[in-house]
């Protein structure tokens, strides 16, 4: 007797849940799994495509590495908003309501991220007008440093001395940028002070002919090398010479330093600012 009680026990449970499991999987838990294989199916597409978009920027001759991974954010960006209006819609929620919805709490947004959008938009701008690239060295409103990556809000640089700097896009498009890397070719411009005894021709020809045998130095343009200024205690040349980005530094100071040199074995002399003090004593004598 307590067996039959217990089997039918059990067989009544037994057809609650399979009642509620139908009705369950006939209702919203049917919504909701689809909606579950639709949200993780999406994941999987949108990994893809930010792949294939990574992938194709990257190899594109006409983006750098820079804008290749600002494009992919933009499009992952794009992707995921797209996902979510179908994950909505997927639930049973009118679409067209929900983009309204949408619409208006991202104007709310917009409104307090003025800024932020601002340097999106920006950002947008500096991938298709190309002022610069990744691993060009640049100066942008006074900060020096090298391009690293232009992300969705900002610009990436590494600063001569190791430091990590990212500048606002919107305050980069507001400032002065001078690119030092986008032409292959740079002028060094150096003012060499001589004293007024000194002979301007041999100074003109020994400047030469040191600077003729420097290869890294181009021969055309010609460097440049005159008597541009009277100073006030010296003569000044000014050398103008051209030379390939890479070697624009290491020119310059090897300049510099042979320079001195060169004048040294030359006695040519380098004036240079002298203090001459005199003190006069209560009885008129001056004393140096």
């Amino acid at each position: 007797m307590n067996n039959r009680l217990l089997a039918g026990s059990f067989g009544e449970i037994w057809n609650q849940v399979k009642s509620w499991t139908k009705n369950f999987l006939g209702g919203y838990g049917l919504v909701i799994a689809k909606a579950l294989v639709v949200f993780v199916l999406g994941l999987l597409v949108i990994s893809v495509i930010k792949k294939l978009v990574k992938k194709s920027s990257t190899k594109s001759r006409k983006i750098d590495n820079s804008a290749a991974s600002f494009i992919t954010s933009i499009v992952a960006l794009v992707a995921y908003l797209v996902l979510l209006v179908i994950l909505i819609a997927s639930l049973g929620f009118s679409t067209a309501g929900i983009i309204a919805a949408f619409s208006s709490v991202m104007l709310a947004v917009a409104l307090g991220l003025q800024n932020t959008l601002a340097s999106l938009a920006n950002g947008i701008l500096l991938i298709f007008t190309k002022p610069f690239k990744a691993g060009d060295f640049v100066d942008i409103g006074g900060t020096c440093g090298t391009v690293k990556e232009i992300k969705l809000f900002g610009v990436k640089l590494v600063t001569g001395d190791n430091l990590t700097v990212v500048i606002p896009n919107n305050t980069v498009f507001g400032s002065t940028i001078i690119n030092y890397s986008k032409m292959p070719v740079r002028r060094l411009d150096i003012v060499l002070s001589v004293s007024y005894d000194s002979d301007v021709d041999k100074v003109k020809e020994i400047v030469t002919e040191y600077v003729a045998k420097d290869e890294r130095i181009k021969k055309d343009p010609a460097p440049f090398f005159r008597l541009t200024e009277y100073g006030a205690s010296s003569l000044n040349f000014t050398l103008r010479v051209w030379t390939d980005v890479g070697d624009f530094w290491n020119v310059r100071f090897d300049l510099l330093e042979g320079f001195l040199k060169l004048f040294a074995e030359n006695s040519i002399e380098i004036p240079y600012d002298q203090l001459e003090v005199r003190v006069r004593k209560a009885d008129g004598e001056v004393q140096q």
